[in-house]
């Protein structure tokens, strides 16, 4: 599978069942590093409508294939922590990188300074105030992987919980009283 089919296959109609079966194209063409490269870094010459597909759509596609087939993924677990999740700034993409990252962080032990990244872009995405709910519930997921490895997320946990309940959503809601104050 070409680049050119990829974001052919990303940004072309959207459909029911579209994170499944572009994840099965992709895993029977063996092109996971493929379509990692081009979601985390899609072609310049694109136009702005197209790129925002193929990062959007693409970060679903690897969030389904890493959820079904965890070690297709791994091999982009360090890139991912390293670099691809501390500088993710499209807003779509966030809710998907952060539920990898979240699940992630139980699987994969990242450096010290690279957890310590991976915790400040997440304690951006949770307190900004124009993301989205499932973008600052699954950042705030991953501040609780950060729990224990990274000191001043744990100085800070009641800051960070009290901030998320402030105004709360319902699934922010939910969330708190499930995991987030138990922690």
């Amino acid at each position: 599978m070409t680049d050119a089919a990829l974001v052919k296959l990303l940004s072309e109609r959207f459909y029911e069942n579209f994170a499944d079966e572009a994840a099965r194209a992709v895993l029977g063409a063996d092109a996971v590093d493929r379509l990692y490269a081009v979601t985390v870094d899609p072609h310049p010459e694109l136009p702005k409508s197209v790129r925002h597909k193929v990062l959007f759509r693409g970060a679903y596609v690897l969030e389904r294939i890493y959820f079904t087939v965890p070690e297709c993924f791994m091999p982009h677990a360090g890139e991912f922590c390293r670099r691809d999740f501390p500088e993710c700034a499209d807003a779509s993409v966030r809710r998907h990188f952060g539920k990898i990252m979240a699940d992630l962080l139980g699987r994969y032990e990242p450096e010290p300074e690279t957890l310590d990244r991976i915790a400040e872009a997440a304690a951006e995405w949770a307190v900004d105030p124009a993301a989205k709910v499932a973008v600052r519930i699954w950042a705030v997921e991953v501040l609780c992987r950060c729990r224990g490895r990274v000191g001043w997320v744990d100085e800070s946990w009641d800051d960070i919980v009290g901030a998320m309940a402030a105004d709360p959503t319902p699934g922010i809601e939910c969330r708190m009283r499930k995991s987030w104050r138990k922690v």
